[in-house]
């Protein structure tokens, strides 16, 4: 039976066609096509994004059913010249669209398709814009082959200088751009690929070839590397730092078919970060600067507070003073070490447990328990002093002093690892704090959490302030959160304090 291809499966397969293809022929590899939690997130988000946009086509009606039973839907109400239809639904040549919002227009008797975008606009990264535009020009395409007369294509997108006051405004929170003519430049070119994904994706036998994606790092490979690509290790040329970037590289190792690293030729153009991992990976032991894990923390003014957020960033601002996708500060974490000779950490933390915002609170909590002389110890200060401090005095700007005050303070204990003081084999050229702890305190674990990385602990928050849990739910929630964001600020103690003794 010929395979029914939606927008989806072709944008998948202008990604990665060998890896649809699996996906679609191959059921007993189903599961690495299991969506992570912060893919869930991410659909998630884009649902709410849909639903609060629909607010801008009042009168709109959605279309329900699903198969050719939405297809006599979507036609029932096109005769009715329905003003907005929701999901409206087409199937031809092999191909399937479901528009966001397909509206009548009735000065010209044609049809508008809008589509709708959880981004914060067009342009917000290459691959997100070609996506948007393959996207609508896929839906456009095939509204043209079941012979609806498409007159003009629009991209509904968040607005990313909307502040919320009060009430949402929808009208203000989103942006309409009209991207006809560029619809109209990319209907041929989408039309041959769309006829390329059919032929390809409804071959019965298994192509033969493996996947381009080992001509990317390592964080863009396809969910099905590992089958199309057996001769690749798991861990490859691919794990080099910041290889993806360098796509000559790359390239040059992939086309003379090196992928161990240890058949790297000594004589290859590397980075210099890139040379100290292929060096402890070969050598099978690490590379330690002791000059230069003193001067990074031998200076650090007592006490040493470490200090970790957990944050949750919605697409559509849920309180006064947030833009889309701002982060809402939930919860820290604060141990804190008063001298380099104690033996007992404090330990302070918050967890916001209402649908309000939490800001206000968090800030006068830290300027009590943070005092001036000391150091805030972070892991990837960006994020702590840029997403949460900075937009937190946006909001509030009365505290500005006092977030400044801590911000100054701030000092990232990842800078050991991105400067290469300390370079292990088992980090893998990574420096997240998840690849750090367990090699140099292997006593303290992540894995065994019920709440294990950050995205998940965003969701289980909004699901226990959105009144979609009971009490004991509830409780059971923050608790994990609890010992989850605990985990974070006492693995920076560990790892701090590993560092000190050896120096």
């Amino acid at each position: 039976m010929q395979k029914i291809i939606s927008k989806t499966t072709f944008l998948e397969f202008l990604n990665c066609p060998k890896n649809i293809w699996l996906k679609l022929h191959k059921p007993e590899l189903l599961e690495k096509f299991e969506l992570s939690d912060f893919e869930k997130h991410l659909l998630e988000q884009g649902n709410a994004v849909e639903a609060c946009a629909r607010n801008l086509f009042l009168g709109g009606i959605e279309v329900t059913s699903t198969g050719e039973e939405a297809c006599k839907e979507t036609a029932n109400l096109m005769t009715l010249k329905t003003p907005y239809i929701f999901q409206a639904t087409f199937i031809v040549d092999g191909f399937i669209a479901r528009n966001d919002v397909l509206a009548y227009n009735k000065p010209k008797n044609t049809w508008d398709v809008y589509e709708i975008k959880g981004t914060n606009s067009l342009k917000d990264s290459e691959s997100k814009e070609r996506n948007h535009i393959d996207d609508l020009a896929f839906q456009t395409a095939v509204l043209k082959r079941a012979k609806i007369k498409v007159d003009s294509s629009f991209l509904v997108h968040l607005n990313k200088e909307y502040v919320r006051s009060g009430e949402l405004d929808i009208k203000s929170l989103f942006t309409i751009e009209d991207i006809t003519e560029t619809i109209s430049e990319k209907l041929e070119s989408v039309n041959q690929q769309m006829e390329a994904t059919k032929e390809y994706l409804n071959r019965k036998e298994e192509p033969g070839i493996g996947c381009d994606c080992h001509f990317k790092g390592r964080s863009n490979h396809c969910a099905t590397f590992e089958h199309s690509h057996p001769d690749i290790p798991p861990y490859s040329i691919h794990d080099l730092i910041r290889i993806g970037q360098s796509k000559k590289k790359l390239n040059f190792l992939v086309e003379n078919k090196i992928y161990h690293l240890e058949d790297i030729p000594d004589d290859f153009e590397l980075s210099t970060d890139q040379k100290n991992q292929l060096r402890v990976y070969k050598d099978k032991k690490s590379s330690i600067n002791l000059n230069g894990i003193r001067e990074e923390i031998s200076s650090l003014p007592f006490p040493l507070y470490f200090l970790d957020y957990e944050a949750y960033a919605p697409a559509i601002p849920a309180f006064s003073g947030y833009h889309p996708y701002n982060f809402i500060p939930f919860q820290f974490s604060l141990h804190i070490l008063r001298k380099s000779d104690d033996t007992e950490l404090e330990h302070k933390e918050f967890l916001h447990t209402k649908m309000s915002d939490p800001s206000e609170e968090v800030i006068k909590l830290l300027e009590k328990y943070i005092e001036p002389q000391g150091t805030v110890i972070v892991w990837f200060k960006t994020f702590e002093k840029t997403f949460i401090n900075e937009k937190i005095a946006e909001r509030l700007p009365e505290y500005k002093a006092v977030i400044d005050r801590i911000n100054n303070q701030i000092y990232d204990l990842r800078d050991v690892f991105t400067k290469q003081h300390y370079v292990h084999p088992d980090f893998k050229g990574k420096t997240s704090i998840k690849k750090v702890l367990p090699v140099l305190t292997p006593e303290n674990q992540y894995k065994d959490l019920v709440i294990h990385e950050g995205g998940q602990a965003s969701e289980e928050w909004w699901k226990m302030v959105s009144a979609s849990s009971t009490s004991k739910e509830s409780q059971e929630i923050a608790k994990n959160l609890k010992i989850y964001c605990g985990l974070d600020t006492y693995a920076m103690y560990a790892i701090w304090k590993h560092l000190h003794e050896m120096v």
